[in-house]
């Protein structure tokens, strides 16, 4: 299957996750926006989770929500004609939980033009063998980008062959919540930033395009990371802020 060219226009763009299903205005960014990322979607409905809440803890959050979302079909059914209208190309965020839903929810989401490129994340606890496992799943003739998060990304085995790039996310940490026990989650801060830049050249020299998906408030770290080989850079609870820091 021939695949169409991963591009965009500007290489700036929202995480997964933080501006909800449609491209949304008031955006403060370097430059104009690029792409706009869908958040995460399952194959099936999913519910915000039982325990969830946001911890912080000295300029880090770690937050726990479940990823709750309306299912991929009730995505498209919903969001499908506005993609179609939006000013700027749409990236949605599959969730798969198993290399047979991978390829069913790649095969829904062909069917519609107004979708620019597929961004997939793999199960969390997997191991990495069952991991592997999604890897002939990845088959379409969109842009295919593999999420990983920043501490699994380097030594990650990436299979260049059926994907166009790879997005480097926020680690997945643990917090002691209020009540005293560790709440796991995903970890938002500036501190990634070094081990972006360094998990950056790394893939680089294995050849690997890279997106860098966390740890960025500001603009001159957006820069640095340009000139060490990222393809592109998305913005994550910066963007709740309102502004991005010089």
């Amino acid at each position: 299957m021939r695949r169409q060219t991963l591009s965009f226009p500007t290489p700036w763009m929202n995480a997964a996750g933080t501006l909800g299903f449609l491209p949304a205005k008031g955006w403060s960014l370097p430059e104009e926006q690029g792409v706009f990322v869908t958040n995460p979607i399952s194959m099936a409905p999913r519910m915000p989770a039982s325990q969830r809440t946001v911890l912080s803890d000295r300029g880090s959050l770690l937050m726990h929500s479940g990823l709750p979302n309306p299912g991929l079909v009730s995505a498209l059914r919903r969001y499908g004609k506005r993609w179609e209208k939006a000013p700027l190309p749409v990236w949605i965020h599959l969730i798969p939980q198993s290399p047979a839903e991978c390829r069913q929810m790649i095969q829904q989401v062909e069917n519609y033009t107004a979708v620019d490129a597929i961004e997939i994340s793999l199960p969390p606890h997997l191991s990495l063998e069952d991991k592997q496992a999604f890897f002939p799943a990845l088959d379409s003739e969109l842009p295919i980008i593999l999420a990983l998060p920043l501490n699994e990304g380097e030594n990650f085995p990436i299979p260049l062959d059926r994907i166009d790039a790879v997005t480097l996310t926020t680690p997945r940490g643990l917090l002691p919540s209020p009540s005293g026990s560790l709440l796991e989650g995903r970890l938002y801060s500036s501190a990634i930033f070094p081990m972006m830049v360094y998990a950056v050249r790394r893939l680089n020299q294995r050849g690997v395009p890279v997106i860098v998906g966390a740890g960025v408030y500001r603009r001159i770290h957006a820069r640095h990371l340009l000139q060490a080989g990222a393809l592109a850079i998305q913005f994550d609870t910066v963007l709740w802020k309102g502004f991005l820091n010089d």
